[in-house]
């Protein structure tokens, strides 16, 4: 306990032993009372082995386990890859797709050498598909190379103040020399959000990449649908956005805003033993930052029914291909997961093409995208898939209701199976 010189000082060294035992005993129950006065929550449990939380508006850090604890990030490594794309290339510039960019491991948006797309389109397939090759043919617009990008990186990085973190490349896999902190992933973070398109990007639920192939601007272009892996757009109320990543050293990683009440709070999360665990983390910390605020947590909201997205185009006399992935980056225990119900969002460039394609919500059965039996309904024109279900009275037929692309509505148009 105290030395006796040191209540000597105080004054108190005199007195006896069970007097000064009251003192220092109604000082501890009086600290302890302050504490239930001023309602002060109790710190959150968290699993993973790293975690921030973290004011924005005042840099005031409300949570930290091992901040600076270096960690490969994963695919949270595209937050920075984001900003500094951001802030070298023009967002409606067209960017070609090299043959290094489109054989980049998954995850993948589909890129093929010689493809085509506008830059802000390239930035939607990084931040919601978690797209590899979209990171490549970024980094090599805007730095050259890869390694001339990483460089572009670390120089970034340095300059926010994440002086923990080492960049090898722009999506995050697997490097020895590439490395963060959930700390350094905040202020990154906190950066990146104070751009308008990159704020837009993350809070999108889903959209449409227009992609087109081969060298002319008006030739050939095809639309990828692209779902966003941030579970708390849909069940967190506040979410603004953020970026989820995942290898099997790094495990689960997030790192994303909520706003409530006017209250921004960045969290940061590295090396969630699982999924589950990855989104409880988050919401233990953001229910514990808000706590601190007066701002309690809503009511649980009720499970949302299974949607599968899909964007569709069917030329003449062809049939196109659905893609629906949903893998967390390079998660393969995710294959089985669903997409969270959304409707597709276009971007910029597919707007310009609306009379190729419209958003289309689809719920068939694992497996029956009902494509091709849109395409049979068709016969042969382009058409949009407006929506398919499956048909309770048969499955696994799938019901589909086919209405031309351009043209107002048939009135007599009638579910074709």
């Amino acid at each position: 306990m105290f030395s006796r010189l040191f209540l000597d000082r105080l004054g108190i060294g005199r007195l006896p032993a069970w007097l000064l035992g009251m003192i220092f005993l109604g000082g501890a129950s009086g600290l302890a009372s302050a504490q239930e006065m001023t309602g002060a929550a109790p710190l959150p449990a968290v699993a993973a082995l790293s975690a921030v939380l973290m004011n924005p508006a005042t840099g005031e850090v409300l949570f930290a386990k091992e901040p600076h604890l270096r960690l490969p990030p994963a695919s949270t490594t595209k937050v920075l890859t984001a900003l500094v794309a951001l802030e070298r290339l023009d967002p409606n510039g067209r960017v070609l797709v090299s043959a290094q960019a489109a054989s980049a491991p998954p995850s993948r948006i589909g890129l093929r050498p010689g493809d085509a797309a506008l830059t802000q389109d390239l930035l939607y397939g990084l931040l919601l598909k978690s797209g590899n090759d979209a990171a490549e043919t970024l980094a090599e617009a805007a730095g050259g190379s890869v390694p001339g990008f990483a460089e572009l990186m670390n120089a970034k990085a340095w300059q926010i103040g994440a002086r923990n973190s080492h960049f090898m490349n722009p999506h995050g896999l697997p490097n020895d020399d590439h490395y963060s902190t959930a700390y350094d992933q905040a202020l990154i973070f906190r950066q990146a959000i104070t751009h308008p398109l990159f704020a837009d990007i993350i809070g999108t639920r889903s959209a449409a990449l227009r992609i087109e192939s081969g060298q002319g601007f008006y030739g050939n272009a095809r639309l990828v649908p692209v779902v966003t892996h941030n579970r708390l757009l849909a069940s967190y109320e506040g979410a603004r956005g953020g970026k989820t990543g995942f290898t099997f050293k790094a495990r689960h990683c997030f790192v994303g805003e909520v706003d409530r009440g006017g209250i921004p709070l960045i969290v940061a999360v590295f090396n969630s033993p699982s999924r589950g665990t990855l989104w409880q983390d988050a919401r233990n910390l953001l229910d514990y930052g808000f706590a601190r605020y007066g701002l309690a947590a809503p009511p649980p909201a009720p499970p949302e029914p299974v949607l599968r997205m899909a964007m569709v185009r069917l030329p003449a006399g062809q049939r196109s291909r659905v893609a629906v992935e949903n893998d967390d980056d390079d998660d393969r225990d995710a294959r089985s997961r669903r997409a969270t119900p959304a409707p597709v969002r276009a971007t910029a460039a597919a707007k310009q093409n609306r009379a190729m394609v419209r958003a289309v919500a689809v719920n068939a059965p694992k497996g029956k995208s009902g494509v091709a039996m849109a395409a049979k309904a068709s016969k042969g024109k382009p058409v949009a898939v407006v929506a398919i279900k499956p048909d309770k009275r048969a499955l696994p037929k799938v019901a589909v209701r086919v209405e031309p692309v351009t043209g107002s509505k048939a009135k007599n148009s009638k579910p074709r199976s």
